[in-house]
Parts: C-alpha cells; sequence; structure tokens
C-alpha cells in the first residue's frame, strides 16, 4: 500500500493496540465457555496484526500476499457458514453495532474478513510494471489491482466507515456510569484492567478507531 511513513506507523500502533485489547479481552474471559464469542476475539487478534505487518513497509513481505488472503478467506468464509447456520435456526443475531467483545458479529466478522482478503489480492503480483520500485518504502509489488477488486475494496471501504460512525454514534448514547463488561460476567474480578478493557470508549473506541483505519488501508491499495 502506499502511506507515508509516520501514517504507516501510527497505523501498525493502532491495530497492534486493537490486537492487545482483543487478547486481554480474551485472556480474561478465559474459564468462560464462549465459543463464538472467544473465536470472535481471536480474529480480532489475527487482522490486528496482520494489517499491522501489512502496513509497515519493513515487514509488508513477511506474509505472502496468497496466503494471507487464503488464511482470511478460510476465517470469513467460516463466519458466513455460521450466519447462514443462525439464520436458518431464526436465532436473534442482534446489532452489528455497539457490541462488545470485539465486534463478534458474524456479519461485521464476515465482512472484515472479507476486506482482510481484498487488501491481501491486491498485494499479489500481477506483472512487472513496477519492477523497478522493488524495495521502496510503501509500495506495492506488480500492476495496480484490477477495477473489479478496487470497486470492491472502496465497498468494503464504505461499510467499514459507516459502521465506525455507527460504533461512535452508540458509544456517546451509552451512559458514562456503565461498563461494557457489566452485563457480560466478565471471568476476572473488577480490576483496573478490567476496567479499562471494558469500558464502553475503550472497547467501542476501538471498534470505530480501526474500522476507520481499515477503510483507509483499502482505500490506498
Amino acid at each position: 500500500m502506499t502511506a507515508p511513513a509516520p501514517l504507516a506507523g501510527a497505523l501498525a500502533a493502532l491495530f497492534l493496540a486493537a490486537a492487545v485489547l482483543c487478547t486481554v479481552s480474551l485472556w480474561r474471559r478465559r474459564g468462560r465457555h464462549e465459543g463464538a464469542p472467544a473465536a470472535a476475539e481471536a480474529n480480532h487478534v489475527v487482522m490486528g496484526v496482520g494489517m499491522a505487518v501489512m502496513v509497515l513497509p519493513a515487514t509488508m513481505d513477511a506474509v505472502p500476499p496468497a496466503t494471507g488472503a487464503v488464511l482470511f478467506g478460510v476465517l470469513g468464509a467460516a463466519w458466513g457458514v455460521r450466519l447462514v447456520a443462525l439464520r436458518r435456526r431464526g436465532r436473534a443475531l442482534g446489532s452489528a453495532i455497539g457490541g462488545d467483545r470485539c465486534a463478534a458479529h458474524p456479519t461485521h466478522l464476515l465482512l472484515s474478513n472479507a476486506a482482510m482478503v481484498v487488501m491481501y489480492a491486491a498485494m499479489i503480483p500481477t506483472g512487472g510494471a513496477m519492477a523497478g520500485m522493488d524495495g521502496m518504502p510503501g509500495m506495492t509489488h506488480g500492476a495496480p489491482p484490477p477495477l473489479a477488486l478496487s470497486a470492491l475494496a472502496a465497498a468494503l471501504a464504505v461499510y467499514l466507515l459507516v459502521h465506525a460512525a455507527l460504533t461512535v454514534g452508540a458509544l456517546v448514547r451509552v451512559p458514562a456510569t456503565v461498563t461494557a463488561g457489566g452485563g457480560t460476567g466478565a471471568a476476572a474480578g473488577p480490576g483496573l484492567v478490567g476496567r479499562v478493557v471494558d469500558a464502553p470508549a475503550v472497547q467501542l473506541g476501538c471498534q470505530a478507531v480501526t474500522g476507520v483505519g481499515m477503510a483507509l488501508m483499502l482505500l490506498l491499495h
């Protein structure tokens, strides 16, 4: 992706912070048998690390683009299967906006993983037109992505930006005295780490900012 070094560094720090948040949240609830929310948090950890690695010029080639596309394609397909299964059972999915547990809604996870697939697919070399730019910071290799891929990236970026805006709206409506962990029964006690991780400003704010960062990466590819 094409991004100035300061922006790339800021995005990498943001994505790593989101990965740490979801890792801590996952660890605190390790004693509870919550398969889907735990899987969602683990998925967000992988996405956060993947985006941080992808955005930095020094590490952007650490994961082969085809490997990354396949990995997140499998994860997205798994959430798509879960979404269809829940629909067939008539299960209420609730809103994809404003939930804690690192945005565990299957629809959001399906589209977020699809965004990762698009970003990795755009990095797959398609020719030697830009071979002379190999090694330049912030530059991907190969020709520009096909128009269809660019259109899909733009559509997913719009979704992520809308999701982020609605998440901020949900955060504004949350009373300041409410904590995201208050109704979920977190495994750990109400210590400082627990209060910080479960706070709506952290949970929802992280979702919103990460969504904007992912949208920016899609638009820069």
